[in-house]
């Protein structure tokens, strides 16, 4: 009689993933989903063909004779015009900022929390640093090249070249407040759970709501200068030196800023409010987040 025997299967333990390679995971992941978008790529041609118009866009209000300041070609590679109240360059990233939530709203559920092991947390973690880092590489990008198509056109026009040294301060704000914006964009939708409110929100409160607010704070005793510490009007006095322009110029900056506050402080508040929603969205996008107990 013939005794058959059996060997035991074994199988692997599953091999728990540290943080630090999930949340590379996840990063990867986010990047991928965003490049393979060709709205993607369709927007950074357009940022691209934006800025390399820069340069001749200085020729409709060009001084031969006196150079621009450092602060001005900052707020001319920033603004793109000041009449904006925004950045120009604020509606593009706009759609990428949007992107990483809007993608779980449409799905339903969040891919990335598939692939990032340690759940919602991370993955919010990763769609932040993917956005904040999209969002300032296209700010860099946007404004170096509209220096070089700035600084070709003062050279063939015999126009004085300004201090480019001076210009990389108000160039770093810019960077930081798109990063921030896409910060800002991202958070309103895991907060609102919604794709189109938050880009209505985002483009009428800055430009609307917040001038409205300002004015009737104003009425308010005690709250006179309330405005100043607004978001955006913060946000504004970020990015611009109020203090750099004369005579009229100065007038015209200062009504379209709506703050007085000095560049640095302005940065901390700016910097301030994205943080607070910034996690104002992480506790709404990882209060679904199933127990893991």
């Amino acid at each position: 009689m013939t005794t058959l025997t059996t060997t035991p299967v074994t199988t692997a333990a599953p091999r728990m993933v540290p943080p630090r390679e999930a949340f590379r995971n996840a990063c990867r992941y986010e990047w991928r989903h965003l490049a393979g978008l060709r709205s993607t790529w369709v927007l950074l041609g357009v940022v691209a063909a934006l800025s390399l118009l820069t340069g001749p866009g200085l020729l409709f209000d060009l001084d031969r004779e006196r150079p621009l300041s450092g602060a001005s070609m900052g707020d001319v590679l920033a603004w793109a015009p000041l009449t904006t109240q925004i950045p120009t360059l604020c509606f593009f990233v706009l759609v990428l900022g949007t992107g990483p939530v809007s993608t779980d709203l449409v799905r339903g559920a969040a891919r990335t929390t598939w692939l990032a092991a340690n759940g919602r947390r991370m993955a919010y973690a990763a769609k932040s640093a993917v956005g904040f880092l999209v969002g300032a590489a296209v700010a860099a990008t946007s404004a170096l090249v509209g220096g070089v198509s700035a600084a070709v056109t003062l050279a063939v026009s015999g126009a004085p070249q300004p201090t480019w040294g001076a210009v990389v301060w108000p160039v770093l704000r810019f960077v930081l407040w798109m990063g921030c914006w896409a910060l800002l964009c991202m958070s309103l939708v895991a907060l609102m759970r919604n794709r189109i409110v938050p880009v209505v929100v985002l483009c009428l409160w800055p430009v609307l709501a917040e001038r409205l607010a300002g004015l009737l704070l104003g009425y308010v005793p005690g709250l006179g200068g309330a405005a100043d510490w607004l978001p955006f009007s913060a946000g504004r006095a970020m990015l611009t030196d109020v203090s750099a322009f004369a005579g009229d110029d100065r007038a015209f900056a200062r009504a379209m800023v709506g703050s007085d506050l000095p560049n640095l402080v302005a940065l901390v508040v700016f910097c301030g409010y994205t943080a607070v929603l910034t996690a104002a969205g992480y506790w709404a996008y990882t209060r679904r987040e199933a127990p893991t107990d």
